[in-house]
């Protein structure tokens, strides 16, 4: 309650910044990791998609600059079951973390990270479930089919 009214706050009070990311279907809730997106606005839509579509929110704190970012990107679009798993499972919303924007006030919010990309999971309603690393997800220079799936199938809503 007090995270959803302190959300509330912020968006009344958060400049309006236009960018080319919103999507109204599919696995992601934007489309890139823009340093002028406003974070908080993103996740007010996150949560409107997950609630309709009953799935969790995966915020995926990451950057254009993040190789593994890029990695993943590259995975979930060529692996049609994971797509389709995490599909099934997240409202994906990604968060820049960048030089020209740390987001430093919305992931004040999260767990501190050690690394990129990084998975929170919220609920569909916004309230923070949990934290994941990547590097588990990990296969060499890829990542591993059976952990994403599995990853996926673990936060699918019932």
């Amino acid at each position: 309650m007090l995270r959803a009214l302190l959300l509330a706050a912020i968006l009344a009070c958060a400049p309006t910044v236009a960018t080319a990311q919103t999507q109204a279907s599919g696995l992601y809730a934007n489309s890139s990791y823009d340093p002028r997106a406003n974070p908080y606005r993103d996740l007010e839509h996150a949560i409107n998609r997950a609630s309709a579509e009953n799935k969790r929110i995966l915020i995926v704190v990451g950057g254009d600059w993040c190789i593994w970012c890029e990695i993943l990107d590259r995975y979930l679009a060529q692996n049609a079951d994971v797509h389709a798993a995490f599909e099934a499972s997240f409202v994906v919303l990604k968060v820049n973390w960048s030089t020209q924007n740390e987001n430093t006030a919305f992931l004040s919010g999260f767990p501190e990270s050690v690394g990129y990309p990084d998975f929170f999971i919220l609920d569909s309603n916004g309230a923070f479930l949990a934290r994941q690393t990547t590097d588990v997800l990990e296969n060499g220079e890829s990542y591993s089919r059976p952990r994403m799936l599995a990853f996926a199938q673990r936060w699918r809503r019932a």
